[in-house]
């Protein structure tokens, strides 16, 4: 169980802002490199969306900007590693899966989506194998009639995001990491340009070397503390729950399955109920789940399988995700600090680069730069003017 600390004063090489999996699994590679961390969170770790994300492990659910393609190799690497290295160190099972995913179309129109998305792909170095209708179905005979078509990848593993977020955090306690419950309200500064700490709701002060602002869709709180924009919006994401794989009322599904033309997927889990995902809606902070959403989602699943309309739903959750103004995230050194760092603006896909960002930011704070190619997203690029 997380130790919270609640004392008025404390502090470490590094403040994590926000508890997240971008902020514990930077916790978790600082901790590799010895350095000592507190991460700063206001409603708990992984309250957000971390804790109720699909699990997908992809770079094509959202704007598929080169900068983010580019890292997703190696996220993938890390995510392996990670499915090796964290049970070990905690022993908690996040339900790391690879196995195949088939976008599947039922249009025309849909096909001649898949072939350019095929074609992509395969100019950047990821083969994506077309099947046909028949193929698909043998798969699983519960893909519908109504595929005419799919492309299947089998590098987009699934998992489940609450334990990896918890999982990382322990891993990075067994290193020296404690976590703070609260809400940070400003930096404290030395000087200008240097940070030497921030400011908590309730009047505590924390200090560190260096911060890192990892706060999702509520990043943009921190645009009035840097005088620099920070210009990440929410979104809202439903999901449905559906009865287990094994159950006889459930899908029954042998791979991942996504309908290109509405953009619904249905996501086989190995430790949870099958996921049908997701909603994208622009409604402020509102995490409410709505009736709407589940209903169109599952209209949209019944198209890719035949059993979806006599499973039992288990559950419906909703999550903010953080969406970037360009549709990349950013990840870096703030401009005007020498120790401040942002890692935000993932859209639905932070679990995904939750690896690759934490490793980075650990790597600018210890080396004082990257191994990775992060400067495309580098917060430069948001400009001076507060959003």
């Amino acid at each position: 169980m997380t130790n919270i600390n609640t004392a008025k004063s404390d502090s470490a090489d590094v403040l994590i802002v926000g508890g997240g999996i971008i902020g514990c699994l930077t916790a978790y590679y600082l901790s590799q490199r010895e350095l000592s961390t507190i991460v700063i969170e206001a409603d708990g770790i992984a309250s957000g969306a971390s804790g109720t994300s699909a699990g997908w492990l992809t770079p094509y659910s959202h704007e598929n900007d080169p900068a983010m393609l580019a890292l997703s190799p190696a996220t993938l690497r890390l995510h392996a590693e990670l499915s090796e290295t964290l049970p070990a160190l905690t022993g908690i099972d996040h339900g790391y899966r690879p196995g195949p995913y088939l976008r599947c179309a039922v249009t025309e129109a849909g096909v001649a989506e898949l072939r350019e998305f095929q074609s992509q792909r395969a100019s950047e170095g990821v083969p994506m194998e077309w099947l046909s209708g028949e193929e698909a179905r043998s798969l699983s005979p519960w893909i519908t009639a109504e595929i005419i078509g799919s492309l299947r990848s089998d590098n987009e593993p699934t998992l489940d995001s609450y334990r990896l977020t918890i999982s990382a955090l322990q891993a990075a306690e067994m290193g020296g990491a404690r976590v703070i419950s609260g809400k940070v309200i400003g930096l404290i500064s030395s000087s200008e340009g240097v940070a030497s700490g921030v400011w908590l709701e309730d009047g505590s002060e924390v200090y560190g070397g260096a911060v890192v602002i990892a706060m999702g869709p509520w990043s943009g709180e921190a645009a009035a503390w840097l005088d620099h924009s920070v210009p990440v919006t929410p979104q809202r994401g439903e999901l449905v729950y559906l009865a287990p794989p094994g159950d006889s009322e459930g899908p029954q599904l042998e791979a991942g399955l996504n309908i290109v033309e509405h953009g619904s997927s249905i996501l086989r889990k190995r430790l949870s109920d099958t996921i049908v995902a997701a909603s994208r809606e622009c409604v402020g902070f509102d995490r409410s789940t709505t009736s709407a959403a589940r209903d169109k989602l599952l209209i949209n699943a019944a198209r890719l399988s035949s059993r979806v309309e006599t499973a039992h739903i288990s559950g419906q959750t909703a999550c903010l995700r953080p969406i970037s103004a360009d549709g990349r995230a950013y990840v870096g050194r703030v401009p005007g600090w020498d120790d401040v760092f942002l890692a935000t603006g993932h859209s639905g896909e932070g679990i995904h680069y939750g690896p690759v960002t934490g490793a980075a930011i650990a790597g600018l704070i210890v080396d004082g730069a990257s191994e990775y190619d992060i400067e495309p997203l580098s917060p430069a690029r948001a400009g001076a003017t507060i959003v």
